[in-house]
């Protein structure tokens, strides 16, 4: 009698468990609040359940024109030349709190809000990215992240080093971010 209905319990705790206990409707984009598309004559629509957007809406995968996006197995490169041979850094653009709960192993933390042009130490922050009184060609190869794929700050950050006249082709997005390195189960480090 209960034979065939172990595996249907199993499932219907595995999909209660997928969705958090907290989760409220929410837009998927400031632009898009559900998308729907037509599929073998059925309608289907794509709702998302997180998160409030906005601040928290889903990012495009392109930060910017010229930046390309990047995954783990890029990122763990990018440490290895980069940031080992002392021409690049990784930067988490979350505020401290966030940085200081876990991070990816050798990031900084530079918060978005500290690039903007609005910042009146922000040309010393770029100093110390290597940038010499406007000069670009010492500065240093980055790559920017945030908490995950609907996090801003790193795009925010992406575009007021752009503004700033950054090189885009020193500059790489990681839009997985903390949430996509912590949920493949790799190592993090206590921000410090």
């Amino acid at each position: 009698m209960f034979k065939g209905l172990f595996p249907t319990l199993c499932c219907a705790a595995a999909v209660a468990m997928a969705v958090p206990a907290c989760a409220q409707s929410s837009r998927i984009t400031e632009d898009r609040g559900s998308f729907q598309f037509t599929l073998n004559g059925r309608m289907v629509t794509i709702d998302r359940n997180g998160a409030a957007c906005p601040p928290a809406c889903v990012q495009p995968m392109q930060a910017a024109p010229g930046v390309a996006t990047i995954g783990e197995l890029e990122v763990m490169d990018f440490l290895d030349i980069f940031v080992s041979g002392g021409r690049g850094l990784l930067i988490d653009a979350r505020l401290p709190t966030g940085f200081s709960a876990g991070t990816v192993p050798g990031a900084v933390n530079v918060p978005a809000a500290t690039l903007g042009p609005d910042n009146p130490y922000r040309d010393d922050l770029l100093n110390a990215l290597g940038v010499r009184s406007g000069d670009f060609s010492g500065a240093f190869d980055l790559v920017l992240f945030g908490a995950g794929p609907d996090d801003e700050g790193a795009q925010i950050a992406l575009r007021s080093l752009l503004d700033s006249g950054y090189p885009a082709e020193k500059l790489k997005y990681y839009r997985g971010g903390v949430q996509a390195w912590m949920g493949l189960g790799l190592t993090t480090a206590g921000g410090q």
